[in-house]
C-alpha cells in the first residue's frame, strides 16, 4: 500500500520527509511497519507494510495526526502575518509581530482576560478531519491545493482571530498612551498634596496626610476634565483619574489585591512613587500617625 504526496515547495517536501521519518523511527520500535521515502524534492512515498493490522486503524491516524501537527506548526504564524498585512493592511514590523502574538494567545485559549477560539472551533480537530477523508489507501495527495482549496474554514478563523488581536492590541496602544500621559502630567504639575493614602477595601477612599477623607466636592474641584478617560462612570466611582489630577507627591496603596487591574494601573503610573501595602496596615498606621 502506497501513498504518495506531491508538493509545489521543495522547503516543505524535506521539512514533512524528516518528521515522518523521525516519527517512523521511533513507532518502529512499537511494531509500525512502514517506510517513507523522498523522490527528489518534489514528493513523499509513504508505504505501510503491516499486514496483520488496518490501515485505518494504525497508519492513517498517525499520518493525519503529523501532518496537521505540520500544517498548524509551518503555515500558521505565515497565514496570520498575511492577514495581517494584505486583509488588513498593518505594515509596521513591530505592528505585525505584537499583533501576532495576541492573535497566538487567542487561539491557545492563553489569554484569560479574551475569549478562546477553542470553544468555538477546534482548528486541529477540523484540519485532522479534513485530512483524514483526503487521505486513502494508494492516494496520490497534492499538498498546497489541499491547504488552499481545503482548509476554507481555517483561514475565516484566523481572519476572525487576527481581527480580535487587533482590537486588543489597538487598547493596549490606548492603555500605554494613556499611562504616559499620566506620568508626564504628573512629572510636570506642581504637587497639591505631599502624601494621599489610598484605601481599597471593595471600593477605594483617598485621605490625605494627616488621614482625613478627602470629600467628594475636593476630587470634584481638582479633577482635570481632559485627564478623564473612565467615560461612563460616575465621580464616585473613577479612581485613576481623580487621583491623578490631585499630584500627590507620594502614594500609600493599602489594598488585600495588589493584583487588581486599578492598582495594576496605578502601580505603572505611580512607578516608586507608589507604595503597596497589606490592607491592615492602614489601621495600624492611622492610629501611630
Amino acid at each position: 500500500m502506497l501513498i504518495a504526496i506531491h508538493f509545489e515547495e521543495e522547503q516543505h517536501c524535506k521539512q514533512l520527509y524528516y518528521q515522518l521519518q523521525s516519527y517512523f523511527t521511533k513507532f518502529s520500535k512499537v511494531g509500525l511497519e512502514a517506510k517513507v521515502a523522498l523522490n527528489g524534492g518534489e514528493s513523499i512515498q509513504l508505504q505501510y507494510l503491516n499486514e496483520h493490522v488496518n490501515f485505518y486503524d494504525s497508519f492513517h491516524p498517525l499520518i493525519t495526526s503529523v501532518l496537521t501537527d505540520y500544517v498548524i506548526g509551518s503555515k500558521e504564524e505565515e497565514w496570520i502575518l498575511d492577514i495581517i498585512e494584505n486583509i488588513f493592511y498593518f505594515r509596521s514590523q513591530e505592528e505585525k509581530e505584537q499583533i501576532l502574538t495576541i492573535a497566538l494567545t487567542i487561539l491557545e485559549g492563553d489569554r484569560e482576560d479574551l475569549p478562546a477560539m477553542f470553544p468555538y472551533f477546534d482548528r486541529f480537530s477540523y484540519i485532522y478531519q479534513t485530512f483524514a477523508q483526503s487521505l486513502e489507501e494508494g492516494t496520490t495527495f497534492y499538498y498546497e491545493p489541499f491547504l488552499t482549496f481545503r482548509l476554507k474554514e481555517y483561514g475565516e478563523l484566523l481572519i476572525d482571530c487576527v481581527e480580535m488581536a487587533i482590537d486588543e492590541y489597538m487598547l493596549e496602544q490606548e492603555y500605554q498612551n494613556m499611562i504616559e500621559n499620566f506620568r508626564y502630567y504628573l512629572k510636570n504639575t506642581p504637587a497639591k498634596y505631599e502624601r494621599i493614602y489610598v484605601l481599597h477595601d471593595r471600593n477605594f477612599t483617598f485621605y490625605d496626610s494627616n488621614f482625613r477623607k478627602i470629600t467628594q466636592e475636593e476630587i470634584l474641584f481638582y479633577l482635570e476634565v481632559d485627564l478623564i478617560f473612565e467615560h461612563g462612570l460616575n465621580i464616585e466611582e473613577m479612581v485613576i483619574s481623580p487621583l491623578v489630577s490631585l499630584v500627590p507627591k507620594e502614594v500609600k496603596l493599602f489594598t488585600e489585591d495588589p493584583d487588581d487591574g486599578v492598582n495594576v494601573s496605578l502601580q505603572a503610573i505611580f512607578q516608586e512613587g507608589l507604595k503597596v501595602l497589606p490592607l491592615q496596615d492602614f489601621f495600624f498606621e492611622k492610629t501611630n500617625d
